[in-house]
């Protein structure tokens, strides 16, 4: 009787408990136990994700990954390190060819090791970040640096800790820091990809800023490899729409503003960010990195799709309500202005397609009339929700208004030199252009005063106001223009009027945010102005002061097509 009760309890199947959700379990497919999860959200119904489990239980699914991440990171690090020895010339640790093995080993203190390391570690920043040969002693030497694997690590984090200053700081988190960023690096210790995406950030970031060419070098070598790890991911199904990927993406696009290693990089890489951003649906920008990813970056995902010209998905009812939650922060006064500049690209799509009707012949007449007209209605709607933008928020600013500041006298500014000759390093304001432009009523060369504001946010937010205005009143087409030459003209005049303040009060290197917005500017003026000179040697100084290559290249990558005046 006892083995009969045996062998039914044998033939007993085992009871596997449900991870997925209740709808992804019914319809037999996979789920990545979030809540709501991608497949629910790809179906439209993610108030219906349900599971049969409690949270704990399913913490044992996510225990098993983690656990496989960190051993597939340790075994990548053991080729990694076994790659370096060898290239040094240095035995293995388990080479049974050594032929001066240590079989006793004398103990060190803690302590020793620990004191060691910490001078080994100011060593290496100092002598790595003070360098400026572009020697290959130099550069041979940071890569022997390298190679040590506690070395490795101590620079690498001192790095990334200034990347993330420079594009993360803390006093800008309600300005357009990208907060994420911070949080994103946490993650790199479960993902192989994020982190070698960070090391090639950081080196090539530092190596710019400190002219430190042999760092610069080591970051293009891993920026290399990580393209191909980021093609690999990308073909992956799954992979594919992870945070890891979206944010290796912004990633590569702090790298091409200080390399620029082709002409449209940074615009490939954003419009690739979109493409990204559209698979993953607005679902997953509700909180955390993902909300960062998409809310605090997307003045760059619109500007791009300015450029880009193509009609956005960020204007469809579900990305302009999803991402902000009614329990969460409302949208400040640029997400307000970035509302509308979303449908701008429709309109200019339409523009693009009315022009090249005309250029063939392609339709007939009634339809070219009702076309144009269709265009003028759009513009006159956009004109009008920008006016009343500027009427509902930007005067009613909480903070204040703008103020002028007059630009001080060439006998003020000696005056004012002779105060500080005895510094030894002069200020930024110092070497800041002066800008000049014309009295539009007698035509006489003035200097303006310049516009000085509250915060950052509001200056950011009326310069991107007023370039949103050039793209908009100035198609090149001559189909349609909602704003006169003379408004245009004063239109990128108070751009370069804000720019003194912006770009010395933004901390880190918030600056790059003025990139389109400048753009706009530079290609409103016609050549040989004055006004478009300014921006030229603005340019050369924002570059100059950021180390950043896309300044210096004049933000060709954001250029879009606007009419030029003249005065």
């Amino acid at each position: 009787m006892s083995e009969v009760a045996d062998g039914a309890k044998g033939s007993r199947k085992k009871f596997r408990p449900t991870y997925s959700c209740l709808n992804c379990h019914k319809r037999k497919v996979k789920c990545d136990r979030v809540k709501p999860c991608s497949a629910c959200c790809l179906r439209g119904t993610p108030s219906e994700c349900e599971y049969g489990t409690s949270k704990q239980d399913r913490h044992y699914i996510h225990q098993s990954a983690l656990i496989e991440s960190l051993m597939q990171s340790c075994q990548e690090l053991k080729v990694q390190l076994a790659e370096a020895r060898r290239a040094a010339n240095l035995p293995l640790d388990d080479d049974p060819s050594n032929p001066n093995p240590n079989p006793n080993p004398q103990p060190k203190s803690p302590q020793s090791d620990s004191e060691k390391a910490l001078t080994r570690r100011d060593s290496i920043i100092t002598s790595s970040t003070s360098s400026s040969s572009s020697s290959s002693s130099s550069t041979n030497s940071f890569q022997i640096q390298l190679r040590s694997p506690l070395a490795a690590k101590q620079i690498l984090e001192v790095l990334v800790g200034r990347l993330i200053n420079a594009f993360s700081p803390i006093e800008a988190v309600n300005c357009g820091s990208l907060v994420g960023l911070r949080d994103a690096a946490q993650m790199r210790v479960f993902s192989p990809l994020l982190s070698h995406a960070f090391e090639a950030a950081s080196l090539t970031f530092v190596g710019r800023q400190e002219r430190h060419l042999s760092m610069e070098k080591v970051g293009h070598v891993r920026y290399t490899r990580v393209l191909r790890q980021l093609q690999q991911a990308l073909n992956h199904p799954e992979q594919s729409k992870s945070t890891e990927v979206l944010v290796v993406v912004l990633l590569f696009i702090i790298i091409e503003a200080f390399k620029q290693s082709s002409k449209d990089a940074i615009l490939r890489h954003q419009l690739g960010g979109l493409g990204l951003l559209r698979s993953r649906t607005p679902f997953r920008h509700r909180t955390g990195i993902e909300r960062s990813m998409f809310v605090d970056l997307r003045l760059y995902w619109v500007t791009a799709a300015l450029i880009h010209r193509r009609p956005s998905f960020m204007a469809t009812p579900e990305w302009l309500s999803v991402p902000w939650p009614a329990d969460g922060p409302p949208k400040d006064i640029l997400h307000l202005l970035l509302d509308i500049a979303v449908e701008i690209p429709a309109y200019l799509a339409q523009i693009d397609e009315f022009s090249e009707a005309l250029k063939t012949n392609a339709l007939a007449p009634s339809d070219l009339v009702a076309a144009q007209t269709a265009i003028w209605e759009k513009a006159s709607e956009l004109d009008g929700r920008l006016h009343q933008w500027k009427a509902l928020h930007a005067d009613t600013y909480p903070g204040g208004s703008a103020w002028e500041v007059p630009v001080p006298s060439s006998r003020q500014q000696q005056q004012q030199q002779q105060q500080q000759q005895d510094q030894t390093t002069p200020r930024d304001d110092d070497n800041f252009p002066i800008f000049q432009c014309r009295n539009l009523s007698t035509m006489q060369i003035v200097t303006p005063p310049l516009h000085y504001y509250p915060d950052i946010l509001l200056s950011q937010s009326m310069c991107f106001y007023w370039a949103v205005r050039l793209v908009l009143s100035a198609a090149d087409s001559g189909v349609v223009s909602v704003s006169s030459a003379h408004e245009r003209y004063v239109y990128a005049c108070h751009i370069c009027r804000s720019m003194k303040y912006y770009v010395l009060a933004a901390p880190g290197c918030l600056a790059s945010r003025m990139m389109f917005i400048l753009r706009v500017a530079f290609d409103t003026f016609a050549d040989g102005m004055m006004e478009k000179r300014f921006i030229e040697t603005l340019f050369a100084f924002i570059g100059h002061k950021l180390r950043l290559t896309v300044f210096t290249n004049q933000c060709s990558e954001s250029a879009v097509k606007v009419v030029r005046v003249n005065v």
